[in-house]
């Protein structure tokens, strides 16, 4: 079942459109740049009641709507984004068309951005081997087939938020086999787990910069979530933001990451804002230093 909004393609569960026979995309090739990407809106403009601090240039958009998703597109190309990583809490919890928008425009616009997904139902819900690989299978049929979905080593990519514990590990390593590339996030302790996934990341908004040597290097630009008086990471200057780029991409890690395109809410986002990031160009100047360096 399929409806249109113009001349774009809005795809509601029914019948999937493609079939997952093997890899849909070319292998991506180490270093990547990742941003999270945040599908959700206009559902979580404001977080228990109160407003975003900072608003988008773009307004309080909604997710489902082409125009916007082209502008985002356009700036993670500008920005050398190599695969963007959309918030996923898994079947049933938000619209099946969102996701399928992201990689039909990205299809459409001949974009050569890649889309995974962060798997956020594994955080404090520790879901089952039974219910992962149900979940995995989900993703086949709905999404992983697309030829905007990344792949490596010849695997569909998925992005795990987890909390701490071996036991995480040893679930997703179960459930997946050898089937999907698996990015769990990092732990104290996590290199003596015995099973490992294929990388590890890491997610830390609170942290402008932060370096796990041989892994990965997280950025922010900032953190303060709406119904917060105050904010756990200040807003990083210019300046210090495009220095914090510069060195991620001199440690040639393989996953450089940025947190985050637009979580509006927790106020982590790099997306154009010119009322408080503006720049000589319409992409502020957190994209500003991404183009500059990568």
């Amino acid at each position: 079942l399929a409806v249109k909004l113009g001349d774009t393609p809005i795809w509601m569960e029914g019948v999937p459109r493609g079939k997952y026979t093997g890899p849909s995309s070319p292998d991506l090739q180490f270093p990547l740049r990742g941003i999270f990407y945040y599908p959700w809106y206009p559902e979580t403009w404001s977080v228990n009641g109160k407003d975003a601090h900072f608003i988008p240039d773009a307004g309080k958009y909604s997710s489902d709507d082409p125009r916007i998703i082209d502008e985002h597109i356009d700036a993670l190309e500008y920005a050398y984004v190599d695969v963007a990583i959309a918030s996923w809490w898994g079947p049933g919890t938000q619209k099946l068309s969102r996701i399928s928008l992201l990689m039909d425009e990205t299809a459409a616009l001949k974009s050569p951005i890649k889309w995974t997904v962060y798997y956020e139902e594994e955080f404090t819900l520790n879901p089952s081997v039974e219910k992962l690989r149900s979940d995995l299978k989900y993703l086949k049929k709905w999404f992983a087939w697309h030829p905007a979905w990344a792949h490596i080593n010849g695997k569909p990519v998925i992005f795990v938020y987890n909390e701490a514990g071996c036991s995480v590990a040893d679930r997703w390593k179960q459930a997946a086999g050898n089937e999907w590339y698996v990015v769990l996030k990092l732990f104290k302790g996590y290199k003596n787990c015995p099973k490992q996934p294929n990388d590890w990341h890491q997610y830390g908004p609170a942290d402008a910069y932060q370096h796990i040597v041989g892994e990965t290097v997280a950025i922010s630009p900032g953190f303060w979530r709406a119904d917060k008086p105050q904010p756990d990471l200040a807003r990083v200057s210019k300046a210090k933001f495009c220095e914090n780029t510069q060195k991620m991409v001199r440690s040639r890690e393989d996953w450089q990451l940025v947190t985050t395109f637009n979580e509006c809410g927790e106020g982590t986002h790099v997306e154009a804002s010119s009322a408080h990031w503006g720049s000589e160009t319409k992409y502020g100047y957190y994209l500003d230093c991404l183009h500059k360096y990568h």
